[in-house]
């Protein structure tokens, strides 16, 4: 009998002990509406945050039943619960936390200056921060037309941010996106736009600028500004609006959710309708967009809250080119957590100067277990219709850890990762038009500074000077390596041989050997690229990693010299027969019988 109860004992400890996970949603209590964006505090073995997705679910992975966990939403009352409360119930629904305005701000509000001296001492305090916060952040973007899907992103990044300049940072760490293949849409680098705003600061931005921009002066001048009843808000909290005197695409409407007592913000909402903004226009020069509405959130943490929890951004603008006319919706959402820490930063072994994160984002790794173990919140029930639509209709990059090769078409990337079943060919490579192609073959525009992006409005076709085409070959090739924690915390190291295509030059003699002799430098590095991966072992360093990859970096280097020397840069064939035959050895490619 006593070893029966032990057993019982035993393995009631055990069952409370086991790790498990757990979804559920949250709700409003009152209007049975499901609430996005709450933030979820867990307490336990280990404490950390997370957040409800747009349709107020979330996940948790690895965690114990005895543990407890709070919820927190603008407006409703903070519950708590354990998380064994979510075995046996899938929803847990929020209390309004309605409050009356103190009779003192009531009697305030009656004065006109009032306001005014209100918002102006809140925005004192915030342009006197000097901290800086480094997080790690996580971004979804979708964008469409008639909602109909035509691009979804989402990427993990390094952040540093500031209340008074906003977001100071915003490096990629790892990404991946869908595209429509019948309207290759991209965004206007919507991470720039939220890294240029002000969030108290006074210099010029890409966005209409709005009360935290201002002077007082200016404010009293240009704005009018109300304290206003404000049913969402909490016990001690206030909601001061401001809107424009004279209406003007210059300038936001707005209101923030204050403490007018710790002169502390927890919500900045922004709108504007038929916006002008700055240095927003298509990479394409035959379309035309046109600014239509803007609304931006900014949330601040309610347990850290001097911290920007995250950062809401939905941008519709009008798109028109020769054929087509469309109204196009980009809703951004940008979360940051982990405060104080970060991802290890990707290290490549030669510069490359990205033109955009989706650029970056082709050349970084995207592997299955660092998503699985970083992902935030689940993906909502909007995002998984975009991502089947893109699945049948579009193409994904880095989905599968690489870009299928039909794809290259549509992405037409500057930066391109070796790939054992993809041999470059002369599109790859140059990306001219057929005008142009047959103009330089018959020597005629020698010289000419080649714009691009005629075909798509892509950001992987900027239209920049390229580097004069002459005879002259340089062909820019590097290692890619990175760091991170995968499932059961294991730090892994991975890496990349990547050919910069904007950076390179190729000479005008477009013959089958020279193709062959590019493909061989290309195989060679990957050669070295695999010797150094053979050598890292699981107690590596990343700096160790890093020291690794540079010496592979610099016998791959010494390597395609001595090609170059032995092929006569491609006029011996016996010397390209040669490398070819060793390449065949070491990869099992035979560049000469597979290029036609």
């Amino acid at each position: 009998m006593k070893k029966i109860i032990s057993l019982l004992i035993i393995f009631t400890c055990t069952t409370s002990l086991a790790q498990s996970k757990i979804e559920g949603f949250i709700y409003d209590g009152m209007s049975n509406d499901p609430l996005p964006y709450c933030t979820i505090r867990i307490y336990g073995t280990k404490a950390y945050s997370t957040i409800t997705n747009e349709d107020g679910k979330f996940a948790l992975d690895s965690i114990y039943s005895k543990d407890s966990l709070e919820v927190r939403h603008l407006g409703f009352k903070t519950k708590k619960t354990l998380v064994s409360y979510f075995e046996k119930e899938s929803k847990l629904k929020l209390e309004m936390d309605v409050s009356v305005l103190d009779e003192v701000v009531l009697t305030a509000g009656q004065d006109k200056e009032y306001p005014y001296k209100l918002l102006d001492r809140i925005i004192g305090v915030y342009r006197k921060s000097e901290n800086v916060t480094v997080s790690k952040a996580f971004l979804t973007m979708i964008s469409s037309t008639r909602n109909i899907p035509i691009e979804q992103v989402e990427g993990f990044y390094n952040s540093e941010q500031n209340l008074e300049k906003g977001i100071l940072d915003l490096r990629v760490k790892s990404g991946r996106f869908g595209q429509n293949r019948s309207f290759p849409y991209y965004s206007l680098d919507n991470t720039k736009i939220l890294s240029d705003f002000q969030l108290f600061g006074t210099s010029k931005q890409i966005l209409p600028d709005y009360p935290g921009n201002l002077s007082y002066n200016a404010i009293e001048r240009i704005y009018d500004v109300k304290i206003e009843d404000c049913i969402a808000c909490s016990q001690g909290e206030v909601s001061i609006s401001f809107s424009p005197k004279v209406a003007s695409g210059k300038l936001f409407y707005g209101k923030m959710l204050v403490d007018p007592q710790l002169l502390m913000i927890k919500k900045i909402e922004l709108w504007a309708k038929d916006p002008i903004t700055n240095a927003l226009a298509s990479i394409n020069q035959d379309v035309v967009l046109t600014p239509k509405e803007i609304e931006l959130n900014i949330v601040f943490n309610p347990m850290e809250p001097d911290k920007i929890q995250y950062l809401e951004l939905h941008f519709q603008m009008g798109y028109r080119s020769k054929n087509i006319s469309e109204i196009i919706d980009s809703r951004t959402f940008l979360y940051f957590f982990d405060y104080d820490t970060f991802f290890e930063d990707p290290y490549f072994s030669k510069t490359i100067p990205f033109n955009n994160d989706y650029d970056k984002m082709i050349a970084l790794q995207a592997s299955d277990d660092f998503w699985e173990t970083n992902y935030q919140f689940p993906k909502s029930i909007n995002e998984n219709k975009s991502m089947d639509f893109m699945k049948k209709n579009g193409f994904l990059i880095n989905f599968n850890n690489y870009i299928p090769l039909d794809d290259l078409k549509y992405t037409r990337p500057t930066v391109l990762s070796w790939q054992q079943g993809r041999r470059l060919n002369w599109e790859h490579l140059h990306r001219l038009t057929t005008e142009e192609y047959e103009s330089d073959t018959m020597g005629y525009n020698r010289g000419l500074n080649v714009s691009t992006g005629k075909a798509y409005d892509t950001p992987f076709q900027h239209l920049q000077s390229k580097a004069s085409r002459n005879d002259k070959d340089n062909i820019n090739i590097c290692y890619m390596v990175d760091s991170y924690k995968g499932e059961n915390g294991i730090t892994k190291i991975v890496s990349r041989t990547l050919l910069d295509i904007d950076s390179s030059q190729f000479s005008h003699e477009r013959t089958k050997n020279k193709l062959v002799y590019f493909n061989i430098i290309f195989d060679i590095y990957e050669v070295y690229r695999q010797l150094a991966a053979s050598r890292i072992m699981e107690n590596t360093t990343f700096e160790e990693a890093k020291l690794i990859y540079n010496e592979m970096y610099k016998a791959a280097s010494t390597e395609v010299k001595k090609m170059e020397k032995e092929t006569r840069n491609v006029s011996d064939y016996e010397g390209l027969v040669k490398w070819n035959n060793r390449i065949k050895a070491k990869l099992n490619i035979d560049n000469l019988a597979s290029i036609k």
